[in-house]
């Protein structure tokens, strides 16, 4: 053995990870078997696409290219350039309101049409491929059908200060969208997995209804030693928004959880934690207004530490958990029987086992609207 080696290899055996067993990733020992829903579905808080930018994310075994136009424009496209199949986005870039692939330098507007190539001649019939994309709540959602339907409802906006982002964080694990989701109604958890005390709570989704309201007070969240009043709103089987009204009309604290699948039996977790302050305790008014927004945003960023650990037990548990279809529900564990009926609204017949189809032409308005 190399010297060297011997610190590291003394370091392992006396951690004990050579003789502690291990368990795998839920996608690892069992076949993923539910197909992707139909949906919003966040790829990325709005700081991450600035304009000028170009971004890649997964979805539903597929990828989107992200971009927003220099006048700040927002658009979701298939990756490949219809010229001859470049990735726009590896080595694409926005000039002005167009994107240009890297290949050719084939230019295309906000509509998707072909304006321009790299050969100063004139362009040819050729669009990209769009999907609909919407921003709201500080966030980016792209809509994903398996059937290549149009979006079949709206993402509800909250009344929140768009100049300040979340501080936030992703995650790539083992999961499902509809078992994340499932937490804003698995009420016997709260206690058990978190610890909430005197917890009082209530909601159920509504056969239908694309967003659902979870309403509850508590003590144990993220305002220790406090009895919290806090809503939660589930957006499909995409997102868990939470705001929690601060003592004294001090302001709004809001966390949202996004789970985005990004191929068969993963997902992507986005966590995101935004304080907002409506004045700072003890503070005069004017110079409080002033100190409010840099102040909130050093806590946000403080408040996402900490709002990750009882985050991270769930994540914990979602990697690991193998989907039971038939539960043994038990008094306490709150309404999840109906959320699962509730759920089936979000899926169709897959066209082709759990691989989605190429997305159609879709129309998006102009760069003026």
């Amino acid at each position: 053995m190399k010297p060297h080696l011997k610190p590291l290899v003394k370091q392992l055996l006396s951690s004990r990870e050579v003789g502690r067993f291990h368990a795998v990733p839920a996608d690892t020992l069992h076949a993923p078997s539910r197909p992707y829903p139909n949906g919003w579905f966040c790829l990325a808080f709005t700081d991450e696409v600035r304009p000028g930018s170009v971004t890649t994310r997964p979805l539903a075994g597929a990828e989107v290219v992200l971009y927003r136009t220099t006048k700040g424009v927002l658009r979701a496209v298939r990756p490949q350039c219809p010229h001859l199949g470049a990735h726009l986005g590896v080595g694409g870039s926005v000039e002005g309101e167009d994107i240009v692939c890297p290949f050719h330098r084939f230019a295309f507007d906000p509509a998707g049409a072909c304006v321009r190539t790299g050969y100063d001649k004139p362009p040819p019939k050729a669009s990209l491929t769009q999907y609909p994309v919407c921003e709201a709540n500080g966030s980016v959602y792209v809509w994903w059908h398996a059937l290549g339907l149009p979006p079949q409802w709206e993402v509800p906006v909250f009344p929140m200060d768009d100049r300040q982002p979340y501080s936030h964080d992703t995650f790539d694990i083992a999961g499902h969208p509809q078992d994340v989701i499932e937490n804003a109604f698995d009420w016997g958890h709260l206690p058990a997995l978190h610890g909430l005390k005197g917890l009082d709570i209530e909601g159920a989704p509504v056969a239908g209804e694309p967003v659902s309201t979870v309403t509850a007070t508590a003590r144990g969240t993220m305002m220790r030693g406090m009895r919290q009043s806090y809503t939660l709103t589930v957006i499909g089987l995409a997102t868990i928004a939470a705001r929690t009204a601060l003592p004294r009309g001090a302001g709004n604290l809001y966390v949202m959880l996004h789970a985005t699948p990004t191929s068969p039996g993963r997902i992507q977790l986005r966590f995101g934690t935004k304080l907002e302050l409506t004045g700072i305790p003890r503070v005069p008014e004017r110079i409080g207004r002033a100190a409010t927004l840099p102040a909130a945003r050093l806590l946000s960023s403080v408040l996402q530490r900490v709002a990750s650990v009882d985050t991270g037990a769930d994540l914990l548990m979602w990697h690991y958990q193998e989907h039971v279809e038939q539960p043994k529900l038990a008094k306490g564990d709150g309404p999840i029987g109906r959320y699962r009926q509730w759920a089936k609204q979000f899926y169709s017949e897959p066209t082709d086992g759990l691989v989605p189809p190429r997305p159609s032409r879709i129309e998006v308005n102009s760069p003026e609207d």
